[in-house]
């Protein structure tokens, strides 16, 4: 979709603003934080990632020259691995979400994963790319499959409250 860009995260005031909007949409943030964030939690996470060495580069993802959501990646460590039951050096993880709940369904997730999934087989050497939505996110995984990710297991680990919840591993093969 040539209508859907994707731009590192800025340091800005505006980018932290649409972030904290985003997080308060209960649809947004129940499956990829599991909590509301204050602008003051979002700056302290998201600055770092900002960052040329952000070991989580952060992406807007923009449509029709519009911030609509984020994308960001990171390369998968030997913890997650065995959590996830996966082997290679060059494994990425990949976690995206639309914060406008008006631009949901209109392929804006699918084209900027399509995007970022490109770069990082061609500019990063992945090998593999993975995506865990939790197990009952259906329009999750319906996107992601439309991606060529496929659920290869499922998993249980605490998500980022401490709550132990059912995620699906999904992967992405060359």
């Amino acid at each position: 979709m040539s209508d859907v860009n994707i731009r590192l995260l800025k340091n800005i005031a505006e980018d932290y603003k649409l972030l904290e909007k985003w997080y308060q949409e209960e649809e947004i943030y129940s499956s990829f934080e599991q909590r509301q964030l204050s602008y003051k939690e979002i700056k302290e996470k998201y600055y770092p990632r900002t960052l040329k060495t952000a070991k989580v580069p952060v992406y807007m993802i923009e449509y029709k020259k519009r911030p609509v959501g984020i994308i960001q990646y990171k390369l998968v460590d030997d913890e997650d691995k065995e959590l996830y039951h996966l082997k290679g050096n060059y494994i990425y993880e990949i976690d995206v979400f639309i914060g406008e709940l008006n631009e949901h369904n209109k392929g804006i997730g699918s084209s900027a994963i399509n995007k970022l999934s490109k770069f990082l087989y061609q500019e990063k050497n992945a090998e593999l790319l993975v995506m865990c939505p939790l197990k009952n996110n259906q329009i999750a995984i319906n996107c992601y499959k439309k991606c060529g990710f496929y659920i290869k297991n499922y998993f249980n680990t605490k998500d980022t409250i401490g709550m132990i919840q059912t995620y699906a591993l999904m992967v992405n093969e060359k």
